[in-house]
């Protein structure tokens, strides 16, 4: 059975209940159904929506979050050193195969949280950030959102966010372009000297939301090496965005294929970070996706690209 790599999900972030942890919570991720899918590696976000804190205290209290965030993820690693081993490197990612433990990636949903301070960025890495998305769904320090606002949507980094997207080729952080502007992804495409990420995008062909990839996009990001993981949220889906079904979620793999090249696919299922009727709704239940995307026509080479090898050779590139 394939093991994979999934790019995104909310999980430590939405672990509220003090006595939540990864083997007890009542979230979509835990580590039980972590190893009944066959997880390589799960990417757990520190997700700090920056534009929803009031602003004359935004950068202390964002940044007092993110922190908390990550020490509340340490605690995690430790408690469950047995079942989890931490990534922050690509070697790692070979000692979990060997191990048999569960990869915990460490990334950030919205870099904002670094306010206007670039060794806030420097100090994220040293707290195992591998993985930066430089917006969520508001303007921060870095750039705009993706919108539906034409004139929002076309507005590119600001010279922060272009100053932090050096910093993060520097320092051996993956781009995530999730959730940014499509004037910032341009920025993003034209400036970024090694290959980046989109962690949980779809197409916008198959489904229309301004959150998803146009094929002009998804074919830059392929030529720059990168990857876009299947989001699994049923309004990047569908149209209607009420149910998330394996069938769509294959509609839009074979239509990025076809675009991008097999070379771009991943995954990013955005768990628990969504809702709705889910027809996967855990870990556990990756498999039904692997078996319906090789009935529908992707070869066993092509899925393990997708599952694991095309993001571990991303990681190659962009990691130091």
């Amino acid at each position: 059975m394939n093991s994979y790599i999934d790019l995104h999900c909310d999980t430590i972030t939405m672990l509220h209940e003090r006595k939540e942890d990864l083997k007890h919570n009542r979230r979509m991720v835990s580590i039980s159904a972590l190893q009944e899918g066959n997880a390589l590696v799960q990417s757990f976000s520190a997700f700090v929506p920056t534009g929803l804190y009031p602003k004359p205290v935004r950068n202390f209290l964002t940044w007092r979050t993110f922190s908390r965030i990550a020490d509340k993820k340490d605690r995690l690693l430790e408690l469950h050193s047995g079942e989890l081993f931490p990534v922050l490197s690509v070697e790692d990612i070979r000692k979990c195969r060997e191990s048999g433990k569960v990869g915990a990636l460490f990334t950030i949903e919205d870099a904002g949280v670094v306010g206007n301070r670039p060794e806030r960025l420097e100090e994220a890495y040293r707290r195992g950030v591998r993985i930066a998305s430089l917006t969520w769904n508001h303007e921060n320090t870095l750039g705009y959102p993706n919108s539906p606002k034409k004139d929002v949507m076309k507005k590119g980094l600001k010279p922060f966010g272009l100053e932090m997207v050096e910093k993060m080729n520097e320092l051996g952080m993956a781009v995530d372009v999730s959730h940014l502007s499509d004037g910032g992804f341009w920025d993003v495409a034209r400036i970024c000297r090694k290959p980046f990420i989109a962690s949980h995008s779809n197409s916008r062909a198959m489904t229309g939301h301004p959150r998803n990839m146009t094929d002009e996009m998804i074919r830059a990001l392929a030529e720059k090496g990168g990857v876009m993981g299947l989001n699994f949220a049923p309004a990047f889906l569908t149209e209607q965005g009420k149910e998330s079904r394996i069938d769509d979620m294959v509609r839009h793999v074979l239509h990025i294929r076809d675009v991008g090249g097999s070379g771009v696919l991943a995954l990013g299922s955005d768990f628990d970070g969504i809702t709705g009727e889910l027809e996967i709704d855990s870990p556990a239940k990756m498999p039904q996706l692997a078996d319906a995307l090789l009935k529908a026509g992707l070869t066993s080479t092509e899925l393990d690209a997708m599952w694991s090898g095309n993001i571990c050779r991303v990681f190659e590139a962009v990691w130091r």
